[in-house]
């Protein structure tokens, strides 16, 4: 386990963390577990790491899917005693059928002049923005199976359960993700220093049986991820990373003065679209 975790890189993951992957019954992350496979596959003569990652993803996406019913249904000949003698509630993630448009939230991120890298500084640089995400989303109380997650390569799309409440979700984004980022640039050589763009968003997404995502949302979030604005947020600021939110989420969560959520943060922007002009909200840190 320790090898491992030094393959991965100081600060990546720690071997008690690996350790609990391989003997816990709780799911790890996807996250933990990509990066395993990945290093895995390279130690194996002939293992192709794309393809290996892909077969692991599926069996992830079901592990991840069983482990949210109750309980008392994977017992099926005890199911009917259990469900009846134990009245406790239960939560349960909702799965939505393939191809149905359902409500999500967004989190977009992509890595500041990734291309200009080489290979092993990409492949770090990835790493720790699976584990900056990873660590987020924990944060904000996001059970695994409640996240679904695209890569693109210099950056990552999360779909997030709706059930997830948007206040929690931006308040480990303005709170935890920083701090994190932090922690990891701080140990960091200048060449692999993490400065994502990030998103926040929410809206009707859906997955079709190829795992193809479509919606309007999901459109209009990657036009901001894309916007100048942000690009010269980042590029001007003194942060290692430029937030936007939709006005969607602006006016139902900045808005409502929810704790660790300061709206006077947030300044209005409008960004160029194919049917016009998208408003959307800036974070810009407030001075200390």
């Amino acid at each position: 386990m320790r090898e491992l975790a030094r393959a991965l890189g100081t600060g990546v993951v720690s071997s008690s963390r690996i350790h609990d992957a391989f003997s816990k019954p709780r799911l790890p992350t996807w996250g933990l577990v990509q990066m395993l496979v990945v290093e895995l596959a390279g130690r194996t003569p002939g293992a192709d790491a794309a393809a290996e990652v892909k077969r692991f993803h599926v069996l992830w996406d079901e592990a991840a899917e069983a482990d949210s019913l109750p309980q008392a249904l994977a017992a099926p000949g005890q199911a009917q005693t259990v469900a009846l003698s134990v009245p406790q509630a239960v939560t349960v993630t909702h799965v939505p059928p393939v191809g149905r448009p359902t409500p999500r939230s967004l989190l977009l991120a992509d890595l500041w002049r990734f291309s200009n890298r080489d290979d092993v500084q990409q492949g770090y640089m990835r790493r720790m923005l699976y584990n900056l995400l990873d660590r987020t989303a924990e944060a904000a109380g996001v059970d695994a199976a409640a996240r679904r997650q695209a890569d693109r390569g210099d950056g990552i799309i999360e779909l997030i359960d709706a059930v997830v409440p948007m206040a929690d979700l931006l308040r480990a984004v303005l709170a935890v993700l920083p701090a994190e980022l932090r922690a990891v640039n701080r140990l960091a050589a200048p060449s692999v220093r993490l400065r994502p763009r990030l998103v926040l968003a929410t809206g009707s997404v859906s997955v079709d049986e190829r795992d193809g995502w479509a919606g309007a949302a999901l459109n209009d979030a990657c036009r901001l991820l894309d916007a100048e604005a942000m690009r010269a947020a980042l590029r001007e600021g003194n942060d290692d990373y430029a937030l936007c939110v939709s006005d969607p989420v602006y006016w139902a969560t900045v808005r409502q003065n929810h704790p660790g959520i300061p709206a006077e943060a947030f300044r209005e922007i409008a960004v160029p679209a194919k049917n016009g002009m998208l408003q959307a909200w800036l974070h810009q840190p407030l001075p200390d």
